[in-house]
This record gives structure tokens, sequence and C-alpha cells, in this order.
């Protein structure tokens, strides 16, 4: 998931298109467990993912998708993610994500890259 913000204080101070978000998709060789499910609070890691570009840590994290519709998701995440927090409202595609609780752990190397 990546976006790009800007924030202004006032008013009309938005009017300028943001850039388009760039996100470098080369494989980094780190692995982070995967899962996704909504309905739910938790989703167990069935498989794993390997990371792209500057994505170092693994995220879990938990929500509201809006309308109050519950997902739990794990997988690759930019440093940065790891500082949201909760409560704090994030767009995804063609939904609004509540964030509940996040939590992030460093990636592992991949096996049989070097370390």
């Amino acid at each position: 998931m990546g976006s790009n913000t800007r924030c202004c204080q006032s008013d009309g101070c938005n009017h300028n298109p943001l850039p388009a978000f760039r996100r470098n998709l080369t494989e980094n060789g780190l692995r982070c467990p995967s899962c996704s499910t909504f309905l739910k609070e938790t989703c167990i890691p069935t498989e794993e993912t390997f990371c792209l570009g500057e994505e170092t840590r693994c995220v879990t994290m938990t929500g509201l998708m809006h309308p109050g519709v519950k997902f739990a998701s794990q997988g690759c995440a930019m440093e940065n993610t790891c500082h949201i927090k909760p409560g704090t409202l994030v767009p995804s595609g063609s939904h609004l994500l509540t964030i509940k609780k996040i939590s992030c752990l460093p990636s592992p190397q991949a096996s049989g890259k070097a370390e």
C-alpha cells in the first residue's frame, strides 16, 4: 500500500495535484509472513511474501474497513508504516481503513540469500 500526502493549513492550499506515487518493485532479499482476512481480527499466515524496495519490516495490523467491517493483515512494510497510530484513517484502494492495532518486526533474510 502506498500513497503521497501533503498537509496544509489555509483555505485553497490543496489545489495543486500531488505527484504520482512511485514504488521500487525490486525484491530486496527480505521476506515476511503474509495473510489477509475480512470479518475477523486475526489472520494466520499460510505463506511468505518477498519484500520489495524499501520494505524492511514485517507488519501485523488490525482494524475496521469502512463501514465497520473488521480486517486483519500481515506482510512486508516500509518503516514509516510502523509509526501509524491506532485510530488513524488510512486510504487503501477504494476503502478507508481505521487502524486498531499495528506491530512491526525486522524482516528476516530470505532462505538462501547472503546476509
